[in-house]
């Protein structure tokens, strides 16, 4: 638990961090913050959860739906004009994603230690 909170709570802190350095705000716009929360997500269900620690999909197959998932919402992200494909968005994705696998990682491993404990 302590090293899920700690992931937390320093992920936070990097991804405010991140927002300033990057996207020159320290809070997103509702639309912004959609495609974050998707990127966020994908990492947290696909890879952390689907391939570190459950083992249910293959590493290839876990980085073919995310790059599909993932190219699909830039894709969608350019043309309706929310913001334009750059480097700081692509960073600020990667984190996302990154920051979310090792929180999906963590929680279904404590879920699963909690479970086994009780």
């Amino acid at each position: 638990m302590k090293m899920l909170v700690f992931s937390f709570v320093a992920g936070t802190v990097l991804l405010y961090f991140l927002n300033i350095a990057l996207l020159k705000t320290p809070l997103l716009d509702l639309h912004w913050s959609i495609h974050a929360g998707l990127r966020f997500l994908i990492g947290f269900i696909v890879l952390g959860v689907s391939y570190f620690h459950a083992h249910a999909v293959k590493f290839k197959s876990a980085v073919y739906i995310t790059a599909c998932i993932v190219t699909i919402d830039y894709f969608y992200d350019y043309y309706a004009q929310g913001h334009r494909l750059n480097l700081e968005i692509i960073l600020h994705g990667v984190f996302m994603m990154i920051w979310g696998a090792i929180l999906g990682y963590l929680t279904a491993k404590y879920l699963r230690e909690r479970l086994m404990r009780d």
